[in-house]
């Protein structure tokens, strides 16, 4: 209510000369003494107004912060209308410290479940948020983007009524404007990230050529600060990441040059560092035309390079998936990236990964795809680190393992020359004994691995590696291809043939059984190409053994 003071007079100061008639009455002085005391009680009860809302909106910034596995804070916040009081007034007080903090809580509880969101949705408040972006305050507008962040990232649907609130322009506004402060900017960045990782139709709305090249411009501003430009290279990531269409469109900005200068300096911060080879790796992942705009950028010997680095996994793991988009796409990208020196670089990133599954398995993928185009990379590779290829096949992770069976397959299928150096690891030994231990429950992984075995097998130049393996632990469906690749081995080799008599080879064959037809057909080709006693004598000595 406002107080009238119609009729006030106001006061006088009195000197030593003045005149009694000017001097005001006491009446006067007690009712300006009066209507001056209640002034002070409104100042002084709005005052504990704002205090009590500071320290009501402090407590549940702590209540926020605090880990709380079980939710039990988060129910008791729930019961007592966290959501409405936030909401209604204080996400819209007239002090800015009360709004940007009411703002920051409302953020938090939208981040902590979907439902919160859609509560921030349907209570009439998001346009009250979309409001604030436009305050004077900086905090406010970074407060209020990040509401609008956390329900974007909560459903396709809480975004797209993100978007249909209005929140573009004033977004774009605090991009483009000079005033803005970097955290602001920031804020924005990453609201936009969220919206653009939503869905592909809202990301294709979002990322015209005025937003992109708005944020190539920030990322090259020498006013931007670190965690700004991070912001922004991630964004462009996820963009290019959304669909070749929105990867040109990133590329037709010219943002590749930026972000390989970023992926390349020697001084650039490690962690936009990652994050820039992170986002070349999702320019690359289309098509071969991207792939190779990348490369022509020079980024690959730094790519290479990073793989071996021991500081930072972040940066290796992101060379990583750059390289392997890069070797899936052309013969010609793979030569690149071997050339440059990916099988050594290789060699000293696997162990590197050994307690990450991750990006383990991205190495050994790109092991195998850098082997599968032809000899000279694939004996390269097997030359640089085929133990620690063979060390993968028996990984507890059946990916992993089945991505190490696939690379073998890969490089054994060139010849004998690769095939015999993977031999002379023991691949045969580790394909076998995951096949025996995983044939039952995993499927896929059998699969995979019995493709390795047959690929070794056929390329095995030597009698010696397949003999180990005639044995009744051999699962009869893979003794069937050893037998095969021994007997055509054997034929014209007679000292191959005595080898496998004192090996006691000769002699273990004839324990073999479970056979199949085609099976038992080269086991008796074999025995054909011995003396008929020798055999007779093996066969009354050991008899048959279950396998």
């Amino acid at each position: 209510a406002c107080i009238d003071l119609t009729g006030i007079a106001p006061v006088a100061y009195v000197s030593l000369g003045a005149r009694p008639d000017t001097m005001p009455n006491t009446g006067s002085l007690t009712k300006v003494a009066e209507v001056g005391g209640s002034l002070k009680q409104v100042q002084q009860a709005f005052q504990s107004y704002q205090v009590a809302r500071m320290e009501f909106i402090n407590q549940l910034t702590t209540f926020l912060d605090k880990k709380d596995p079980q939710n039990i804070t988060l129910e008791a916040l729930m019961k007592n209308d966290v959501m409405g009081v936030l909401c209604c007034p204080l996400a819209s007080d007239p002090v800015p410290g009360v709004q940007s903090l009411s703002l920051s809580c409302l953020s938090k509880l939208a981040g902590a479940d979907p439902l919160l969101s859609q509560v921030i949705v349907t209570c009439g408040v998001l346009d009250s948020v979309v409001q604030s972006m436009s305050h004077d305050s900086p905090p406010v507008q970074a407060a209020a983007d990040g509401v609008l962040s956390a329900v974007a990232r909560s459903t396709t649907d809480n975004a797209h009524n993100v978007m249909m609130a209005g929140a573009l322009p004033p977004l774009l506004e605090q991009l483009r404007s000079a005033h803005t402060p970097p955290a602001v900017k920031e804020s924005a960045v990453s609201t936009l990230d969220s919206l653009i990782q939503s869905s592909e139709g809202n990301a294709a709305v979002i990322c015209n050529p005025e937003l992109l090249s708005t944020l190539v411009a920030l990322m090259l501003s020498a006013d931007s600060p670190h965690s700004l430009c991070k912001a922004i290279v991630k964004a462009l990531g996820n963009v290019a990441a959304v669909s070749s269409v929105l990867a040109d469109a990133v590329v037709a900005q010219n943002a590749l040059e930026p972000l390989t200068r970023l992926a390349r300096g020697s001084n650039t911060p490690p962690d936009l560092k990652a994050a820039a080879l992170h986002s070349l790796s999702h320019v690359c992942s289309h098509d071969e035309a991207l792939a190779n705009k990348v490369a022509e950028t020079g980024v690959v010997p730094a790519a290479v390079q990073a793989l071996a680095d021991r500081m930072t996994p972040s940066i290796r793991r992101n060379a990583a998936l750059l390289l392997l988009q890069m070797v899936q796409k052309t013969p010609e990208l793979a030569e690149a990236v071997s050339t440059a020196g990916a099988p050594a670089c290789l060699r000293k990133y696997m162990p590197l990964e050994r307690g990450n599954e991750a990006g383990a398995r991205v190495g050994i993928m790109m092991a195998g795809s850098l082997a599968c185009y032809n000899a000279v990379i694939a004996k390269a590779l097997v030359d640089s680190c085929s133990d620690v290829m063979v060390d993968s096949i028996g990984h507890r992770d059946a990916s992993i393992s089945a991505a190490g069976a696939w690379a073998i397959e890969q490089a054994a299928a060139h010849g004998p020359d690769v095939a015999m150096a993977l031999v002379a690891q023991n691949c045969m030994r580790e394909l076998v004994a995951t096949y025996a231990r995983t044939r039952v429950t995993k499927p896929e992984l059998k699969a995979k691995l019995k493709s390795a075995i047959k690929a070794v097998i056929r390329n095995c130049n030597a009698t010696g590696p397949l003999e180990a393996f005639i044995s009744p632990s051999t699962p009869p469906e893979l003794a069937k291809h050893l037998l095969a690749r021994l007997h055509v081995l054997l034929q014209d080799d007679p000292k191959a043939r005595q080898q496998m008599v004192t090996s006691g080879a000769l002699a273990r064959l004839q324990k073999l059984s479970g056979l199949d037809a085609k099976g038992q057909q080269h086991a008796d080709a074999i025995n054909a190409l011995f003396p008929p006693d020798v055999v007779a004598y093996y066969e009354q000595a050991a008899p048959k053994l279950k396998p």
